[in-house]
């Protein structure tokens, strides 16, 4: 019996395993820096946020092992550029490429390669055939410009077949790319519907119903496209978009946001479902309402989730919360350990009874030694009795952490630690940190709550509010460190300038 269940268990953690998507990445950027860092962003979810962040060493080299939650399209951005990769669970990628030539956007797949050699192939493949496209196509008669979208899907499709042979790419790669061929053939059509009447000095033109019978083509599984292509989301807003406006021009309410006015203007659209509802709402909560200096966010949060009826678009929504906010005020902070620079463990309870100010930062964030660290130097020295500093480092080992603590924080009293694992940590995940926003700081009370939002700015007003509610005292105005001025040159002696051109 006991056989038997040892088996059973055995075969459930493989199976678990196995479902499992983890992908190893590795490679070496020519020109790369540790002070840039690789990122792998969802690019078709409500949050678009990162799921993986690690670095380079001096010489470029690098590699991870990284969870994604499907297989699929991802943006990969390095050094403020960005690229796509196909990434699958189980495979193994290596990178290669220089980042003065184009990486990440340009780069040598090597391993399980065949995926992102489609996706390359196709990409340049259609880069070439449309930069022949003669830009004149918007004033074409409708006959003729719908006879030429339709060739475009035709050769393009055609060419995606020929490469699906040569390559062997997975045949959901190549249904994502032939969807995204239709989306922007659709927003090409689009733009010849809102643009063909001015161009053509026709202001009363309108598209045929032929017209619309083929941008309907186009359109088939649209609660699948308006999941997938953050594209697709833009070209329906284009398409609403002076309807809305005329509706925001009748609805003047004060301290309504445009979220709200959002969701009544799509209560008024009954061909619509309620997935393309929901994915647009949060589109424009995400683009418009949802910023750090939001004062309604109470308001904002439950008027999406009375109106948001998807589940993956309201986790997405969450997401995000807490990515631009931190974690919501009053609730418990998350329980976490750290290691010291010694090694020696320790736990965030060690914190209680006290209000805490925790930094989150890492190596690559070089600047705060010169811009922040002064700053500190004085919140500490006038909160440090009654505020408890913490400096949680960030980074991929402990080693790093180390030189970092004793390098960029020298001279500034408080607990210099370490979260284990760095953005991959449990303390990463439980406060919802991400590359984009280290350094930043949040408070805790005594009774290791949270106090205030995470701030990523020091010398913002509610930062120093908050520190003085927790503390019971009134700091200083918090200034950035005086810059150095040299002092000008003093002015050439006019005499002797023109005796020594003279003498020349």
């Amino acid at each position: 019996m006991k056989k038997l269940l040892l088996i059973v268990l055995c075969t459930l953690f493989i199976v678990s395993c196995s479902n499992k998507k983890t992908v190893v990445i590795s490679g070496k950027v020519i020109g790369g820096s540790p002070l840039e860092r690789i990122e792998i962003v969802e690019m078709s979810g409500v949050a678009t946020l990162p799921i993986a962040n690690f670095g380079v060493d001096a010489q470029g080299n690098f590699s991870d092992t990284i969870q994604i939650p499907k297989n699929g399209v991802y943006t990969l951005s390095y050094g403020g550029s960005y690229g796509t990769i196909y990434l699958k669970g189980g495979e193994n990628v290596r990178l290669s490429g220089n980042s003065a030539a184009g990486f990440p956007k340009v780069f040598t797949v090597e391993g399980d390669s065949k995926n992102n050699v489609f996706l390359q192939k196709t990409q340049t493949y259609l880069d070439n055939y449309f930069s022949k496209i003669n830009q004149d196509i918007i004033t074409q008669d409708e006959t003729k410009f719908i006879d030429q979208l339709k060739k475009f899907k035709s050769d393009l499709n055609k060419e995606m077949d020929n490469l699906v042979k040569s390559t062997g790419a997975d045949s959901d790669l190549v249904k994502w790319k032939k969807d995204e061929l239709d989306v922007n053939l659709l927003m090409i059509s689009g733009q010849y519907e809102m643009m063909h009447g001015q161009i053509t000095n026709k202001p009363n033109f309108k598209v045929s119903q032929t017209y619309k019978d083929f941008q309907k083509e186009l359109k088939k599984n649209e609660d699948e496209k308006i999941k997938v292509y953050p594209s697709y989301r833009n070209y329906i807003l284009s398409t609403i978009g002076q309807d809305f406006q005329a509706y925001m021009a009748k609805d003047q309410k004060a301290d309504v946001t445009t979220t709200e006015k959002f969701i009544n203007f799509m209560k008024t659209k009954k061909d619509y479902s309620q997935t393309i509802k929901d994915y647009l709402t949060a589109f424009v909560a995400t683009s418009v309402d949802m910023h750090p200096q939001q004062t309604s966010l109470d308001k904002l949060t439950k008027l999406l989730d009375e109106n948001i009826k998807d589940s993956e678009v309201k986790a997405g929504l969450k997401k995000v919360e807490e990515a631009i906010y931190g974690l919501k005020i009053g609730t418990a902070a998350p329980s976490v350990d750290f290691i010291d620079v010694n090694g020696k463990k320790v736990s965030s309870s060690s914190f209680n009874g006290k209000p805490t100010l925790i930094m989150f930062y890492a190596s690559w964030n070089s600047y705060i030694a010169e811009s922040v660290v002064p700053m500190l130097k004085e919140i500490s020295n006038t909160y440090k009795n009654k505020v408890n500093f913490v400096f949680a480092d960030m980074d991929d080992n402990a080693a790093q952490f180390k030189k970092t603590a004793v390098a960029m924080l020298n001279g500034i009293e408080g607990q210099k630690l370490y979260a284990k694992g760095g953005l991959k940590s449990e303390m990463a995940q439980k406060y919802a940190l991400y590359g984009f926003k280290l350094p930043s700081y949040v408070i805790l009370d005594k009774d290791a709550k949270i106090a205030s939002k995470n701030f990523m700015n020091i010398m913002d007003p509610d930062f120093k509010t908050a520190l003085d509610k927790v503390s019971g005292i009134t700091g200083p105005a918090i200034a950035p460190p005086q810059m150095q001025v040299q002092p000008a040159p003093a002015p050439a002696d006019s005499t002797k300038v023109k005796t020594e051109a003279k003498a020349k």
